[in-house]
């Protein structure tokens, strides 16, 4: 008799624990990224560097023009620049001269 009232109230408390019951939301593990590049790579620096240690060269040098390398200069850069260098090394010399 006992073992029959026991099974029936544990039914009544299966069917209303079922009928509370809300499963968890499903979260999605993976999301597809497009255009996204392969390896991402963070920058790493130390606490006790200043803001102008982490500077590149480009930031920090505000020279005149591009700076190229002489390969990379065409004919007329070329003729420029060694037209420039003639001109400063003859003011050079004539001061030199006044100055002697």
């Amino acid at each position: 008799m006992a073992t029959m009232l026991f099974k029936k109230i544990s039914l009544k408390l299966d069917a209303l624990s079922h009928f509370h019951f809300a499963p968890k939301p499903v979260i999605e593990d993976m999301s597809i990224q497009v255009n996204v590049p392969a390896l991402a790579m963070k920058e790493v620096a130390p606490l006790a560097v200043s803001d102008a240690a982490m500077l590149a060269p480009e930031e920090i040098f505000h020279g005149k023009g591009n700076i190229k390398e002489e390969a990379e200069l065409t004919k007329e850069e070329r003729k420029r620049r060694r037209a420039n260098q003639k001109r400063r090394f003859r003011r050079l010399k004539v001061l030199v001269h006044r100055i002697a």
